[in-house]
């Protein structure tokens, strides 16, 4: 999608350049009483078509070729699989995990990534079967039917899942993940350098966030908001050295806070839909660590 919305910014500022380069010519090979304006028109839409269209060129060329590789770090498990192998394994095992065992897309998302992760064991059923039982008693304590989770999430989902399965530690378990949009500097200033279509080329590369809490760690990710896998580490450090905020406000996002220990932090604004993770990553890293919150079980 972000490639998409690079060609067509690429193809208008082509445009709007052909049309300046055409009224020059036109300026010059028919002289008139205002043909110094016209050159000062013609000049100006070259110029404007020119910053439109080449970053917009660059970045599509860029995206084009590249190929995001699964983290391999060490003690990780060997992922060699493209990442569209990833993706659609992950949405065949959660699809499996939908309709053998049932749950929401906490849960979900958990038995997916833990069938996943249970391949070097050989147990990937049983893994997921495990996992869904853990959250079991979390749907339980909501005491709500739990809802088919909407396919734009279940998308997003196998994104960050495939993002994260190989950075996961042998035996790690992934509790929760959600998504979110952020501004980054660098989006700041290509905002300010080229306006719309640099928002959206910034956001094309690091506008989203990806976090997931597992029984050891925070892993938050960046990747490109309009698709892809996640191409840049945020945060990673255990989660007893993660502080979290997410303070309530009065519109439908939310900002979420993370702040590791060495002073990294991470903001993302939260859509109501993922509201119910957030919630949750933010008791899983709650100071004081009780039993069962309102969104589930604190483990």
């Amino acid at each position: 999608m972000g490639r998409v919305l690079l060609i067509i910014g690429a193809v208008v500022g082509g445009l709007v350049f052909a049309f300046g380069a055409l009224g020059l010519t036109l300026a010059f090979t028919q002289p008139d009483a205002h043909q110094s304006d016209e050159v000062v028109g013609s000049i100006f839409f070259m110029v404007v078509g020119a910053i439109v269209a080449a970053p917009c060129i660059f970045f599509a060329y860029t995206l084009g070729r590249r190929s995001v590789q699964p983290w391999q770090p060490g003690g990780a498990l060997p992922t060699g699989s493209p990442s569209a192998d990833l993706q659609a394994s992950y949405l065949s095992w959660f699809a499996w995990c939908q309709q053998a065992l049932g749950g929401d897309s906490i849960s979900l998302h958990s038995a997916t990534m833990a069938a996943m992760t249970g391949a070097a064991a050989g147990s990937q059923t049983g893994a997921a079967s495990t996992e869904a039982a853990r959250q079991a008693n979390r749907i339980a304590a909501l005491g709500a039917v739990p809802m088919a989770p909407s396919q734009a999430k279940v998308r997003l989902l196998s994104r960050i899942g495939a993002s994260t399965i190989g950075l996961l530690e042998p035996s790690e378990r992934v509790v929760v993940s959600f998504w979110g949009m952020s501004r980054t500097r660098q989006a700041q200033l290509w905002s300010l350098a080229f306006g719309a279509i640099g928002g959206i080329i910034a956001a094309s590369q690091t506008g989203a966030v990806f976090v997931t809490v597992t029984d050891r760690r925070v892993i938050a990710l960046r990747g490109g908001q309009f698709g892809g896998l996640a191409n840049q580490v945020a945060l990673i450090e255990p989660r007893s050295t993660v502080s979290a905020k997410f303070p309530r406000g009065l519109f439908a996002l939310r900002t979420f806070s993370l702040m590791g220990l060495d002073g990294k932090s991470v903001s993302i604004r939260v859509p109501k839909a993922w509201r119910p993770e957030a919630e949750m990553a933010l008791q899983l890293l709650a100071p004081s660590v009780g039993q069962v919150g309102n969104v589930g079980i604190i483990r």
